[in-house]
């Protein structure tokens, strides 16, 4: 029973709490304040990330209406020297990410 117990708690957690949890958008309008729905480039689906300046300070900024839609960019970077220093450049999302 003990077990079973410490295997269901390991399954919840590994699901639902971690870095490993992101919430999955189609616009801005499905993140918060402060976040932004960063899509892969021709995508429709995409990911709520924390906006931020190339300094790491959070930034609040509202919902962009050219969010709607795939993401039709070539996106931002290619490599990590296309990055603020501290931030790396993601390849499948085109976006520098810290």
């Amino acid at each position: 029973m003990r077990t079973l117990t410490i295997i269901l708690l390991s399954l919840f957690s590994l699901t639902f709490v971690g870095p490993a949890y992101a919430k999955s958008c189609s616009s801005d309008f499905s993140c918060g304040i402060g976040q932004t729905c960063v899509k892969a480039p021709y995508k429709t689906r995409g990911t709520c990330m924390k906006t931020v300046n190339r300094y790491g300070t959070q930034q609040y900024n509202m919902p962009s209406t050219r969010s709607i839609g795939p993401n039709m960019g070539g996106g931002g970077c290619n490599f990590t020297t296309d990055c603020p220093i501290g931030f790396k450049c993601d390849r499948r999302l085109k976006a520098c990410v810290k």
